[in-house]
């Protein structure tokens, strides 16, 4: 079964959308880095669907976190 979306208020900027612009990306960058749609960061950073990830991608975004010396524990729960 799917998760569902978490609400979050209007004028709160999603924390995907601030992580792929802190690391300097476009959708479409971040897409191709964690081998998903460009539609599905953008559903995502909406709200629309909650993010899942396989261990492939957590490796992938581990590496890009690496790179603005972060780390998967830095992240909210709630990306």
């Amino acid at each position: 079964m799917p998760k569902k979306p978490v609400p979050r208020p209007e004028d709160e900027e999603p924390h995907l959308k601030k992580l792929r612009e802190e690391l300097g990306m476009s959708q479409e960058d971040l897409a191709r880095e964690l081998g998903v749609s460009s539609q599905t960061i953008s559903r995502w950073e909406l709200g629309k669907n909650v993010p899942t990830f396989t261990v492939k991608q957590m490796k992938a975004l581990e590496k890009l976190l690496a790179s603005i010396g972060r780390s998967i524990g830095d992240l909210p729960d709630n990306l």
